[in-house]
């Protein structure tokens, strides 16, 4: 068999097991990069992916050099290829600190004053096992109406891997002070 057949064959040989091997060696190495640069650490409570796209929300479970894996809130094991993780945003909730935002829009009716909606609502929160009270909460009125206001409520959770029991908790604490204030809780 003449050389240069032999050649052409395994240059040809070469550049397919080269280009097959360029994604897993990009896997590796963000990999290491991930364990050295700490971006996410397992526990963390994570978003990775474009906001525009496709977003993948869990805790980290596992970091490989391979792949990572996160756990859902719904039980589900996602597995990451490390080369996409580096690739996209990553929204970590949990490595500085535990606590998380949360905004809710209200419409509250029966009253015209600003002073005591607000005091009632921050009474309301003060209750809740998920809600921090280190952080006050704020209330901005965005529109007044004929015997109540719209506005937005911002408060802080405790812990991000909470936020959607604290907004549940919020609305039933804030419905039952409102109750016995005589103020009504409409849909905004």
């Amino acid at each position: 068999m003449p050389v240069d057949k032999i050649t052409i064959v395994l240059g040809a040989l070469g550049v397919g097991i080269g280009l097959g091997l360029q994604n897993i060696v990009n896997n590796f190495v963000s990999g290491i990069i991930l364990i050295f640069d700490r971006p996410l650490q397992i526990g963390d409570i994570v978003e990775v992916g474009n906001p525009a796209g496709r977003v993948h929300a869990g805790r980290v479970r596992e970091i490989g050099l391979r792949s990572s894996t996160l756990l859902t809130a719904d039980g589900a094991e996602i597995i990451i290829p490390n080369g996409d993780i580096l690739s996209e945003q990553i929204v970590n909730w949990t490595l500085t600190n535990t606590q998380r935002r949360l905004e809710m829009d209200l419409v509250i009716q029966g009253s015209n004053d600003m002073e005591r909606v607000c005091a009632v609502l921050k009474a309301a929160l003060l209750d809740g096992r998920y809600i921090t009270k280190e952080r006050e909460p704020q209330v901005l009125f965005l529109k007044l109406h004929e015997n109540g206001f719209a506005l937005k409520l911002f408060f802080w959770c405790r812990e991000a891997a909470k936020a959607e029991e604290a907004k549940s908790e919020a609305l039933i604490l804030i419905q039952e002070k409102l109750m016995k204030n005589n103020l009504v809780l409409e849909e905004g």
